[in-house]
């Protein structure tokens, strides 16, 4: 019996052209995906602060970009950020934080870097390492999201029971045709991974954007009821894939990169 797990809901949509986020060989990246628990809406000023003025300038240094800074828009979650750090290889995702702990610009930074017991920046971070799909190997950000002022991203969670229908649903992702299909509709992919470590497994991780939720709306509507869909939701090579989703939406911070 499958358990969706609304945790949110809102956003936009739009087609147009993409724009790929690195500007290297389309080989795929790996995601490092942080959810950061906040202790208090006191504390989402000097989190937020911390990564403006700290670690994303510091990983950009390192030629890692675009730093993903998201906040949890709707629902119990309020205080949850979520972090979105691309590497270009796992030796990058094994090494990055070391080498932004040895930066020098960082190092100067220590009322963000030595905060006491009492005041911690956050109050636990959970981690996840993903692999970007073959048919979406980079970050996409469709230009008409990335200057827009209200633009949003949803996340969606696919658990699978197991890993063999965990494939099957990557799988129908990029073979299958389905994220063709969201580009079709106006659902505008900005990344998609399968979870190689982290919580909940096996699962898949993907994210849209959108400008407004009346685009986000319109563009689920005209997915929901294309033929296209119709066919593919019925094909039983895809059939019982998803034991689980949870759907999330985030709302970019000021210094957020995407």
């Amino acid at each position: 019996m499958k358990r969706r797990e609304f945790l949110a809901t809102s956003i936009l949509a739009g087609g147009a052209s993409v724009v790929p986020a690195f500007s290297q060989e389309l080989s795929q990246m790996y995601y490092e995906f942080s959810r950061y628990q906040i202790v208090n809406n006191a504390g989402k000023i000097k989190f937020e602060n911390y990564w403006e003025q700290a670690a994303i300038p510091a990983l950009n240094r390192l030629g890692i970009q675009p730093v993903g800074l998201l906040q949890s828009k709707y629902g119990s979650h309020g205080l949850d950020y979520y972090v979105l750090v691309p590497h270009p290889s796992l030796d990058s995702f094994v090494t990055v934080w070391e080498n932004v702990a040895a930066d020098a610009e960082y190092q100067s930074l220590q009322d963000f870097i030595d905060q006491p017991m009492t005041e911690p920046l956050y109050y636990r971070c959970q981690t996840s390492l993903l692999r970007a799909f073959a048919e979406l190997p980079t970050i996409e950000i469709a230009p008409h999201i990335r200057n827009a002022k209200g633009r949003l991203f949803e996340m969606r969670i696919y658990e699978s029971h197991n890993r063999h229908t965990a494939k099957l649903k990557v799988e129908m992702f990029n073979q299958g045709g389905e994220i063709a299909l969201f580009r079709e509709t106006g659902l505008n992919p900005v990344l998609f991974g399968e979870t190689l470590a982290g919580d909940r497994m096996p699962n898949l991780t993907y994210m849209l954007g959108f400008a407004s939720i009346e685009e986000r709306d319109k563009a689920w509507q005209a997915f929901g009821g294309s033929e296209a869909w119709a066919t593919m939701r019925v094909n039983p090579r895809y059939a019982d894939t998803v034991s689980s989703v949870t759907d999330i939406i985030l709302s970019p911070a000021a210094c957020s990169q995407i």
